[in-house]
C-alpha cells in the first residue's frame, strides 16, 4: 500500500500548500483512491507540485459532510470517477461557537448542487471494491467518548443534534491486516475501532491513519485514548489533521516508531 497525503494542517517542503482539512491518496491492490478532498483545490495543487497524477481514480470517498473534506471537490482536475458518500453528510450542518449560542455553517459547500457530480450515497456497510469497504452510523457507545455536543443539523427551520451518523470509515484489507481510514471519527476514535473490531471479527488492525478530534481535551482523554488504542496491538499509526498537535506528540511518546507524525506531501509505503 502507498499512502500520500495531499492535504494536511501543516507542510514543512518548499512549494507545498496547506490548510485546515484531509485529502489523502490511497494506492492498494491495483485501485486508486482519493480519501477526502480539503476544503479547497490545496490537494490539485499539491498532488501537481509532488507529480501524483489522479487522472485515472478508481473512486472518492467523502469520509463525512464537512468543508474541510469535501470543499475541494470542485476543484478535482479532470473528469470525476464516482464519489461514495452517505446520504446524511448532505444535511445542512452547523457548528455552535464555544463559549456561546453564535452557529456557523460547517457543511458540504456544493451541497445545493450535489447532482451536479456522480455522487454515491452509501450504505452503513458497503463493499465498494474488492477489500474496499465503507463503515458509517458509528455508534458512540464508550463513556469515555460521548457524542459531540457541538454539531446540528437544522431541518425544517428547526435545530437538531448531529450525532455524526454520516461519518464513515474506509477499510482496506490487506495482507497484515485491516488499513483503518477516519476523517475526523467525530464519535471517538475508539468507538469507531470497536465498530471495527465488531464488523471485522478476528481480524488485526494494521494501519490506523485518522483524524482523531482530540485537539483540546484534556489530559485524562488523552490517556484513556492512549491506553484504548493499545489494546488493539495497532502496528502503524499516523494521527492527522484534527488531532491537535499536543495529542498527536502526546501519542508519538507514548507508542514511539510505530506512531508517525506527518504532513502534506508525506508519503508512506506499507
Amino acid at each position: 500500500m502507498d499512502i500520500t497525503l495531499l492535504t494536511e494542517n501543516t507542510a514543512n517542503k518548499r512549494g507545498l500548500l496547506a490548510e485546515h482539512g484531509l485529502s489523502v491518496l490511497i494506492e492498494h491492490g491495483g485501485r486508486r483512491i482519493l480519501f477526502d478532498t480539503g476544503q479547497s483545490g490545496v490537494y490539485a495543487a499539491n498532488a501537481g507540485r509532488l507529480g501524483v497524477s489522479l487522472d485515472g481514480l478508481d473512486g472518492i470517498v467523502l469520509s463525512h459532510g464537512h468543508y474541510d473534506h469535501t470543499g475541494g471537490l470542485p476543484q478535482f482536475p479532470g473528469k470525476l470517477p464516482a464519489i461514495y458518500a452517505s446520504g446524511l453528510a448532505f444535511e445542512d450542518k452547523l457548528c455552535r461557537n464555544a463559549g456561546s449560542e453564535d452557529f456557523r455553517r460547517i457543511g458540504i459547500p456544493w451541497r445545493e448542487r450535489r447532482r451536479d457530480f456522480p455522487v454515491h450515497e452509501t450504505g452503513e456497510k458497503e463493499e465498494i471494491f474488492p477489500g474496499f469497504y465503507v463503515l458509517s452510523r458509528i455508534p458512540a457507545v464508550l463513556p469515555q467518548e460521548p457524542a459531540p455536543g457541538l454539531f446540528f443539523i437544522k431541518k425544517d427551520g428547526v435545530l437538531l443534534p448531529d450525532l455524526m451518523q454520516d461519518e464513515q470509515l474506509l477499510i482496506v484489507r490487506m495482507e497484515e491486516g485491516l488499513a483503518v481510514f477516519a476523517g475526523c471519527a467525530h464519535v471517538g476514535i475508539l468507538n469507531c475501532l470497536k465498530y471495527v473490531a465488531e464488523t471485522f471479527p478476528g481480524e488485526h488492525i494494521f494501519l490506523l491513519l485518522a483524524g482523531m478530534h482530540l485537539r483540546g481535551y484534556g489530559r485524562k482523554r488523552l490517556e484513556d485514548t492512549a491506553a484504548g488504542l493499545r489494546e488493539y496491538g495497532i502496528s502503524h499509526m499516523i494521527p492527522l489533521h484534527c488531532t491537535g498537535a499536543e495529542a498527536a506528540v502526546y501519542l508519538k511518546q507514548e507508542f514511539g516508531v510505530s506512531c508517525h507524525l506527518a504532513e502534506a506531501g508525506k508519503r508512506f509505503h506499507f
